[in-house]
């Protein structure tokens, strides 16, 4: 197996596996008596495979480098993406020094999320510089984001006695929360439909599978009752379409996918599902107007901002000053100008403002995907999750502007001697308004 394609199949899977740990498998720091908070938090990184996931893919990066480094084929890297980087590194920084100030007396987890994020983000950078990584990297996400949406919907068909204290009828798998589920599932059935459109004309197998799949997952996100993941979809849906120009296509798939969701609706969910669905989505959010206390949380973080509005409270604060009210305000906006004050704030806009305008030029297929699941998680992070859970976005946002000379690399590949053809992405399909006229 190609180093090219272990790395990306390690970053999918370490992209998706979240916070997700050993616990869940008995292995259970709480039994341990430590002495120490540090120790103790030190004990419960340890037992999560993100840890090991990430000390796994930097000498896997290494060696792709060595391997590549008497190649005349390895490219330097775009410096927009290297740019990226680097204000996140700013930003990540500066939230570190913020515990000189913050109220936690353990702010280590936090420090460790920000670590691994740049660590993960570093490599990224590097890797994308090799155009079948990226293939490699979207064809494994897919691959795992399917068989997620496959042992959902057997979730669904095949319910277990009830175990979880999750709410009643809500949709979550492997003792993860719906919400962190939903987001999954939108991001199925944003790349399903993404996909679809790099096909040829005219309604071929490889398009209706993935045209039911997305109408599946869409079902199945409405069974998690995750809001902020709908909405996440939906923006990202709609940057889509936007990058796309309008294209005539995309909106016949689209049409055709909610023609599968009304038809699909009723035969994978029984009446007892849709009615809660009609419950959670219709009564509970139109009619009653019920947030899961989202508008208070924003309100106590708009209010702490306010108090500290230049350098913020500090790392991992916001549970302390609302007393034990949540960890965070499940708003990513908020949560860095409530940490980290106006210049934090000011950071992650300038990060998001970067990728926007580098990413539009030398636009592709893969620059149009990434910087769509960018937005989706963007929204998500508008409604439920914290600074980790947002991890998606800025990895989504590096690879974006790292695939946007794709198509430039591809013709200089082509032009060079008989023994570097091989190197050209399989299938690779222009974008842009010239493949728009096709």
């Amino acid at each position: 197996m190609p180093l090219r394609t272990l790395l990306a199949i390690i970053l999918t899977v370490l992209f998706l596996v979240g916070r997700w740990n050993l616990q869940r498998l008995g292995v259970d720091p709480d039994t341990i008596d430590f002495e120490s908070i540090l120790e103790r938090s030190v004990a419960t990184v340890l037992i999560e495979p993100r840890m090991w996931l990430v000390l796994v893919g930097v000498p896997l990066i290494v060696l792709m480098e060595m391997d590549a480094s008497g190649d005349a084929r390895a490219q330097s890297g775009r410096a927009e993406a290297r740019t990226s980087v680097g204000i996140f590194f700013v930003l990540g920084f500066y939230l570190v020094t913020t515990i000189a100030w913050t109220p936690n007396d353990n702010p280590f987890p936090a420090v460790v999320d920000i670590c691994l994020m740049l660590v993960t983000l570093l490599v990224i950078e590097r890797a994308a510089r090799n155009d079948k990584f990226v293939e490699a990297f979207w064809l494994w996400l897919e691959l795992l984001l399917i068989a997620i949406g496959a042992f959902a919907l057997f979730t669904q068909l095949f319910p277990a006695p009830a175990t979880s204290a999750d709410l009643p009828g809500r949709l979550s798998i492997l003792g993860g929360g719906p919400n962190i589920l939903g987001r999954f599932l939108g991001m199925l059935c944003l790349l399903m439909v993404a996909q679809s459109l790099r096909q040829g004309g005219g309604l071929r197998w490889s398009i209706a599978w993935r045209i039911v799949t997305a109408a599946v997952a869409l079902i199945l996100l409405l069974q998690t009752g995750s809001r902020g993941a709908f909405a996440g979809l939906l923006v990202g849906l709609l940057t889509l379409l936007f990058v796309r120009r309008m294209n005539v296509k995309l909106i016949g798939i689209g049409a055709i996918v909610i023609f599968s969701f009304v038809y699909l609706f009723k035969v994978i969910l029984n009446a007892d599902t849709i009615e809660y669905i009609d419950e959670r989505w219709f009564v509970t959010t139109f009619e009653e107007g019920y947030l899961s206390a989202r508008d208070v949380l924003l309100a106590e973080a708009y209010r702490l901002w306010l108090e500290r509005p230049v350098f913020g409270g500090g790392l991992d604060s916001f549970e302390y000053y609302t007393f034990g009210l949540d960890r965070y305000p499940h708003n990513l906006v908020m949560q860095m100008a409530q940490e980290g004050g106006i210049v934090a704030a000011l950071l992650l806009l300038a990060w998001i403002v970067h990728v926007i305008l580098n990413s539009w030029h030398g636009r592709n297929h893969y620059t149009e995907i990434g910087l769509s699941m960018t937005a989706l998680i963007f929204g998500c992070a508008l409604f439920s999750g914290d600074f980790y859970d947002s991890r998606l976005m800025f990895i989504f946002g590096v690879l974006t502007i790292s695939s946007a000379d794709i198509g430039a690399s591809r013709q200089t590949l082509s032009a060079m001697e008989d023994e570097d053809r091989g190197l050209g992405l399989i299938g690779m399909t222009p974008s842009g308004p010239a493949a728009d006229e096709r």
